[in-house]
């Protein structure tokens, strides 16, 4: 797992470790300016052997720090024998202190700086381009010479390496400035930046590596965001007991379909159980009893005629399950809103709430502020209605709108989109990384309520199930795409990765 600063935070890890863990500024320039200077030489000994020398390196540099670091690579680089070059865009009497430090060793040292009028052909004719026009702060428009800069970077068939985020990428959002870098590779200092996993940021990023240059992560009191790693699914997940049986291993109740609506139900109920838990039981309409039997013979059937009688049923197994799901094909009719209802009203389980039930939900969203441990897990549709905020509202900041959802209400709000963000009610945020084109396919969601209800059952904790869940979803999804291509993967093909993903563990 690791740690996802905002712009805020990463501002204050900087001055932290300059001001109180005493490591000066400009030994963490150098050290970051070193980093970019590696993956630079790597590029071109791995792409040009013997001839890496001859090819053009311009490190383009705006004034602030980020600037700075461009102007140290240069001259690096230079010292080694390698042809590179710089170029400064902007006003001098803007430089930052470390700027005019590094711009002035650099120039003692005989790095050539290329004139502004004639930067466009060097551009042109430039086989790597180091990208320091930019770093985390920016947050308004690019314009004017910035951006026909950027435009020519990109116009350019050289191989682009950006310093610590690709120039016009917002470092909290992932939003477009206007315009901005498509970075081959950025190399980013210490932490990873939102922007750089946030689409639209994410797409223009490319490679992405973290330099561990020094800088000292502090404790924040606002939200901090998270992405959990393959790794953590290893000591995070209970270990299988030997010596259990199937009541051990996890109940999970799912109150699902609606007559002639059966695929949701199987695809969650299947999950659970292909993520280990023991037992499912399936509340499901009378209509549905005898296919819902016959594909998956191994889930446990409870069917109901009326509504009474589906809100019986969920009152009479909600004792015996140790996480109740409720949605996936429910409908929003009176009966979808009765068994959405009951679900809520046990609040000694935890419950997870998809689909149909968050649009029953979204009428009224006070039952869910008096559960103590719901999970919900909308996409953007269902979370502008929730939340009455438009879907363009919910993208330009998409951790902090989960993140204000979760604390007010009180529960784990999972929005998922091509990066979907977990807010918990404390205020923390999960990013999850993981995934595929692919799996924007009807009943993909299913699939996910049936593997966070089981890790549930499972026995995770109810903070990071979700997290988790989605890491899990994630990875199912890249395997069935390596195997059958994104334009052709359906729902059932992420549940037949389960295994593989999970079996070591």
């Amino acid at each position: 797992m690791y740690f996802l600063p905002n712009a805020q935070q990463m501002r204050a890890c900087d001055r932290y470790t300059i001001g109180t863990v005493g490591i000066p500024g400009s030994v963490l320039m150098e050290r970051a300016a070193l980093a970019v200077a590696e993956r630079v030489r790597f590029f071109l000994d791995v792409n040009f052997r013997e001839r890496g020398k001859e090819k053009r390196i311009l490190c383009i540099c705006g004034t602030g720090n980020n600037g700075g670091d461009g102007a140290a690579c240069a001259r690096i680089l230079r010292e080694e024998g390698w042809n590179a070059e710089a170029a400064v865009i902007g006003d001098p009497g803007k430089f930052s202190d470390e700027m005019e430090r590094q711009t002035g060793i650099a120039v003692r040292c005989c790095v050539p700086f290329v004139d502004t009028k004639d930067l466009k052909r060097a551009i042109e004719n430039a086989d790597v381009i180091v990208d320091a026009l930019f770093g985390i702060g920016l947050a308004r428009p690019v314009t004017g010479i910035y951006e026909n800069v950027i435009k020519d970077i990109n116009a350019s068939s050289a191989y682009t390496i950006a310093v610590d985020i690709p120039s016009g990428v917002n470092a909290d959002t992932g939003k477009i400035c206007g315009v901005c870098v498509h970075a081959d590779e950025t190399v980013t200092m210490q932490f990873i930046k939102r922007g750089l996993v946030l689409y639209p940021g994410a797409a223009e990023a490319g490679e992405v590596t973290a330099a561990p240059v020094g800088i000292h992560k502090i404790g924040f009191s606002d939200a901090q965001a998270f992405v959990m790693e393959s790794a953590d699914l290893r000591n995070r997940i209970p270990a299988r007991d030997p010596s259990g049986n199937k009541g051990t291993f996890g109940k999970v109740l799912i109150a699902a379909g609606s007559p002639g609506m059966n695929g949701a139900a199987y695809l969650a109920a299947c999950a659970a159980l292909r993520t280990g838990c023991g037992m499912v039981r399936i509340i499901a309409p009378e209509e549905n009893r005898e296919i819902l039997q016959k594909m998956l013979p191994e889930a446990m059937l409870s069917v109901y005629r009326t509504i009474e009688q589906a809100e019986e049923a969920v009152h009479a197994f909600a004792s015996w399950a140790d996480v109740i799901a409720c949605g996936p094909g429910i409908g929003t009719s009176e009966t979808g809103r009765a068994l959405t209802e009951a679900v809520l009203s046990e609040t000694g389980r935890t419950v997870v709430l998809d689909a149909d039930a968050l649009n029953c939900l979204s009428q009224n969203t006070e039952s869910l502020d008096r559960h103590p441990r719901a999970v919900v897990t909308p996409h953007l549709g269902e979370m502008s209605r929730l939340s009455g905020k438009t879907i363009s509202d919910l993208k330009e900041d998409p951790c902090r709108e989960a993140s204000l959802f979760a604390m007010q209400h009180g529960c784990i709000c999972v929005m998922k989109d091509a990066r979907t963000c977990i807010g918990l009610p404390d205020g923390r945020i999960f990013v999850n990384t993981t995934g595929s084109s692919g799996m924007a396919t009807a009943g993909s969601g299913d699939v996910l309520t049936g593997i966070l209800s089981g890790l549930c059952a499972r026995g995770c904790s109810y903070e990071e199930a979700p997290a988790l869940a989605c890491l899990v979803h994630g990875l199912c999804g890249r395997r069935a795409e390596k195997k059958l291509g994104a334009s052709y993967m359906i729902a059932q093909d992420i549940i037949r990765e389960l295994s593989e993903v999970l079996r070591d563990l």
